[in-house]
């Protein structure tokens, strides 16, 4: 980054609706950020959590974070009470920097509902059992705060007293190896995991995706992925930023807003899953905006496949996860359309990749289906708070729980999970996860959730209830609960309803899903609706 902002100092870093920075003011920000962290006793190794929508903002922020070597640790802007709760304490987070509200999501209520020792805590330092980890709260918002939080302008104001010789001091002593992102990933168990990446895995990473899309300064790239998802803030922020382009930020996506941007700031790149696709492609503005310009970017296999370049939507396809500082494989985006629809291109460089057949741990042969398992400089160091041996082979390899194959040319094919995760709309659900949630329901006994056809979101989440004993299933409330309890990514888009006799169990006492999970397509596709009740 310091690279880009002295290269391209003069150059559009980062554009909104009503602003504009250049790579200069970028620097001059993050440099300014990270004054304000150290002022706040933010160093090396400090765990600091950042909740805040997609804006120039959370770009500062996270550069100056992460320049300082604090390992930043980014919260998802759809978290309800209980995963904030998970999220700080099973990150160990000591200062966490939010927004009041977004989309009327307030967050400080939902801090302090979730850590009430926040609201009742006098100014200074926190110290709480509830939250041990913790020690400030710094909110940026309109409006009265607690007495332990601090106002996002006295804290930005507060670093004006650390000389710029202090970052750039703290800046030379962050080496690659040093952690840089935890991020938030579902994967099998019963709770997200912490996925810690180093330096070298971000950096390298980020850099690479703007390299294999073919990104020049003279790009403008728009998008809408979270920045708190890998996707955002690794192929987006910094796919774009090493290579001098400019990125376009939109806080939250408004098709209609989104087409102007595209139109006035002549775009030639985007980042974009499925189903927000769809919203672009069906909005009354997609025929009068001028998108003429839309020729690189990142897309997921079925925007590929569904829409050819000539479309505008060309661009590379790769294998990756968080766990991989997302991109593994890659293609170019000078490859033909038949490599970039139908595979996910060559190893990134430095990168192995061994097929083994899932039962036996064995390698297969080229060509057929095994389990992916990945090694190399960009891989994560581990998750957090889990022994590296549930994650590793003994010889250094991630079990990706993926399977695919490797063709006779060397290029990776993706084909399906092995692990029982649910993936909507980009975002991997944990299933356990949704049941432990939904076990808590008013007059359910169990739960079991599962994975339904999604359309453009490719999958979303379906359950079957089992009523408490003597108690009907009463589906408003249900559904009251779902949308206070969950985040709308997670909520049961159908849910079948049964006795627990009616339950379809394996001999070993396993409960058989997927034949739920037939059921409940079958009574959809019948007309029965979203609840389906059945003995």
């Amino acid at each position: 980054m310091a690279r880009s902002c002295a290269q391209f100092a003069d150059r559009t870093a980062l554009v909104t609706h009503d602003a504009r920075w250049t790579y200069r003011e970028l620097a001059a920000e993050a440099d300014r950020h990270a004054r304000a962290l150290v002022a706040s006793g933010v160093g090396k190794g400090s765990r600091v959590g950042l909740l805040m929508e997609n804006g120039p903002e959370w770009v500062a922020f996270a550069l100056g974070a992460t320049s300082i070597g604090a390992l930043l640790a980014p919260i998802s802007t759809f978290v309800h009470g209980d995963d904030l709760e998970y999220h700080l304490r099973h990150a160990d987070i000591e200062h966490l920097f939010m927004s009041r509200q977004f989309l009327g999501r307030d967050y400080l209520e939902l801090l302090t509902k979730t850590v009430p020792g926040v609201a009742q805590a006098w100014p200074g330092p926190l110290y709480l059992a509830e939250m041990p980890a913790l020690r400030s709260v710094t909110v940026s918002g309109e409006g009265d705060l607690p007495a332990c939080c601090t106002p996002w302008a006295q804290w930005l104001a507060r670093g004006e007293a650390v000389p710029s010789s202090v970052t750039r001091a703290l800046t030379e002593a962050v080496v690659a190896g040093d952690d840089c992102f935890l991020l938030t990933t579902s994967g099998t168990t019963a709770r997200p995991k912490g996925v810690l990446l180093p330096h070298r895995a971000v950096a390298g990473n980020g850099h690479l995706i703007g390299r294999y899309q073919g990104l020049l300064p003279e790009d403008v790239v728009w998008f809408y992925f979270p920045l708190f998802f890998s996707a955002g803030c690794i192929n987006v922020m910094l796919g774009t930023l090493s290579h001098g382009a400019a990125l376009i930020l939109q806080p939250n996506l408004d098709a209609g807003v989104a087409l102007e941007l595209i139109e006035r700031e002549g775009a030639t790149t985007w980042h974009i899953w499925p189903h927000q696709l769809q919203q672009l492609l069906t909005h009354a503005d997609w025929a009068t905006r001028d998108h003429s310009r839309l020729h690189k970017g990142t897309a997921p296999y079925d925007v590929l496949c569904a829409q050819p370049p000539a479309d505008g939507l060309g661009g590379v396809n790769m294998y990756g996860m968080t766990e991989t500082a997302t991109a593994f494989s890659c293609t170019h985006a000078s490859d033909p359309l038949d490599v970039r629809m139908h595979t996910q291109g060559f190893l990134l460089p430095g990168n192995e990749l061994r097929v083994v057949d899932p039962i036996s741990g064995e390698p297969v042969d080229a060509g057929v289906s095994g389990e992916l398992q990945v090694k190399g400089p960009r891989l994560m160091r581990g998750y957090y708070k889990v022994d590296p041996a549930d994650t590793f082979t003994v010889d250094g390899f991630f079990r990706t729980g993926d399977l695919g194959h490797v063709d006779i040319d060397g290029r990776v094919h993706y084909e399906q999970r092995i692990k029982d995760v649910i993936k909507t709309g980009g975002i991997n659900v944990s299933p356990a996860d949704v049941e432990a949630t939904l076990a808590r329901a008013p007059g359910v006994a169990s739960a079991y959730v599962f994975a339904l056809p999604g359309g453009d979101r490719g999958e979303v989440v379906g359950a079957a209830v089992v009523p408490a004993a003597g108690d009907s299933f009463d589906s408003t409330a249900f559904d009251d609960f779902c949308r206070d309890a969950l985040a709308g990514y997670k909520r049961p888009q159908a849910v079948l309803v049964l006795a627990q006799a009616a339950v379809p169990m394996t001999g070993s006492g396993k409960v058989r899903k997927q034949e739920l999970r037939e059921r409940l397509i079958e009574a959809i596709d019948a007309g029965l609706g979203p609840v389906v009740t059945t003995n």
